[in-house]
């Protein structure tokens, strides 16, 4: 059995915590877990059982997430990358798997563009190398609700940011509308500040710095109906990684690990093991993409 265990630490004044899933015998190097803007870092338990039985699993609230201190929107990725870069020094730790998910894209794409050492695989879902007006504009509005006090409106538009429309063939659609309708509508007024701060650092992201990543084994994949980080999105990100692999999930949208969290844990499973991923009957085919990386405008 697994032991599982949190730290606090401190990065240049802000508490923040992670939770370690420690693995007695790995098989593959540490996975490191970055959940979204309004996640926590026990947010993908339900799909770790197969990574921690393969690797020790950290799960992390930086500053700015779940647990920790809020942050604001005035500090950007590099320094959250900055803090992720402090927190392997902390554990001990030399090179990881580094999973990031949509909000946590940058800082685990910063990693491995500043450090490639330090990153065996890089996993990334839901990615944008920068966000379009349209998706500006949908974070803006859920700000903007939030800001009101108004936390009913503030999941209507919650759910019209983050799911596809209604006509899109979507796994568990009616269940996850009515999980996220009641988490985003259940916010606290302690909540605000951490939730609106997030959303203002996204809307705020100049986008992918120059340069591209190289010399790191990357996934760059979605839900094939995802409406806010949309397929081209993330075909672009992966165009920037020399030697990545892109794909989509069938039958999901943004929210892949509440629509299709079997078939998400085992993708991420797979990938960091290195077991072949082209016979997974639910993904589109893989696009390899072995050119060198590109600048990013």
């Amino acid at each position: 059995m697994n032991i599982e265990r949190i730290r606090h630490l401190t990065f240049d004044g802000f508490d923040y915590r992670c939770r370690i899933v420690e693995n007695a015998a790995p098989t593959t190097d540490p996975v490191v877990v970055l959940g979204g803007a309004f996640q926590d870092m026990y947010a993908y338990q339900r799909l770790e059982a197969r990574w921690a039985a393969s690797a020790t699993v950290i799960s992390v609230d930086l500053p700015g997430s779940g647990g920790a201190d809020v942050l604001p929107a005035s500090y950007d990725f590099d320094f959250l990358t900055g803090a992720l870069a402090d927190l392997l020094d902390r554990l001990g730790l030399g090179r990881v798997n580094v999973f990031g998910a949509s909000y946590a894209m940058p800082i685990a794409y910063g990693l491995a563009q500043r450090h490639p050492e330090r990153v065996a695989r890089l996993a990334l879902v839901g990615a944008a190398p920068v966000y379009p007006p349209d998706q500006r504009a949908a974070l803006r509005t859920m700000a903007d609700a939030l800001e009101s006090g108004d936390a009913g409106v503030y999941a209507r538009m919650s759910i019209a940011a983050l799911l596809s429309p209604a006509e899109r063939d979507v796994h568990k659609r009616a269940v996850v509308t009515r999980v996220l309708g009641r988490t985003m509508g259940s916010v606290t007024r302690d909540d605000i500040p951490r939730h609106l701060a997030s959303t203002y650092r996204v809307i705020d992201w100049q986008g992918l710095r120059p340069g591209g990543v190289r010399d790191v084994p990357a996934l760059v994949f979605t839900g094939e109906h995802d409406s806010l980080t949309h397929p081209d999105l993330g075909r672009e990100v992966a165009a920037t990684i020399a030697g990545s692999v892109f794909t989509l999930i069938r039958g999901a949208d943004h929210l892949c690990h509440l629509e299709r969290p079997l078939e998400m844990s085992q993708l991420l499973d797979r990938f960091f093991t290195d077991q072949p991923l082209d016979d997974l009957p639910y993904l589109t085919p893989l696009e390899h993409l072995a050119r060198p990386a590109a600048l990013v405008p």
